[in-house]
């Protein structure tokens, strides 16, 4: 089993990343191989709705997100980290996201077909629902339509840089989460 974490927080060591990092551990000692990307340190640039990609089968703007394809093609579970944006993920996942345009097929299958994902977002409101769950039902639907399946999501509320290491609730559904990516 291939983890790709892909961590659209620009803060290393913030909140979203210490959550990936327990849930990354937990996969990787029930035996997954884990893998996580920090896309703030990546140049990518935005979807040109140009459809070279559909001629091409890959996108041919050539920056840091050419690489990426092959990590996410390798990945058989795709772990997302993002902190809360206005009820959306961050720029830098959205960014990575749009360009998976680019791994659609002519017919409009997607090369990510049959992989599993799970999703991890941190906001500063103390009732996460309505501030995550946009997020976690985008990702439900956009994942429906290229077969990717679900196993599941971590909501966590922090606010200073690291704190939701001492949330014992949500260090135990991001390691739990780990846990069930490893066993998918």
């Amino acid at each position: 089993m291939k983890v790709l974490g892909l961590m659209g927080s620009p803060r290393k060591g913030g909140n979203t990343d210490v959550l990936m990092d327990a849930a990354l551990d937990a996969a990787k000692a029930k035996g997954a191989e884990v893998e996580k990307v920090f896309l703030n340190d990546l140049k990518i640039r935005p979807c040109q709705a140009c459809y070279a990609c559909r001629k091409k089968g890959r996108c041919v703007i050539q920056d840091d997100m050419q690489p990426l394809y092959d990590k996410l093609l390798a990945a058989d579970c795709l772990l997302l980290g993002s902190p809360v944006y206005w009820w959306t993920i961050s720029a830098q996942l959205k960014l990575c996201v749009d360009r998976w345009f680019g791994l659609f097929e002519a017919d409009y299958t997607s090369k990510l077909k049959g992989k599993s994902a799970a999703i991890i977002s941190v906001c500063q409101d103390p009732d996460t629902k309505p501030m995550t769950d946009p997020i976690i039902h985008m990702f439900k639907e956009a994942f429906e339509f290229i077969g990717v399946k679900l196993l599941g999501s971590v909501a966590a509320s922090a606010d200073a840089k690291g704190e939701v290491a001492q949330n014992a609730k949500a260090m135990a559904e991001a390691r739990n989460l780990g846990e069930k990516i490893a066993a998918a």
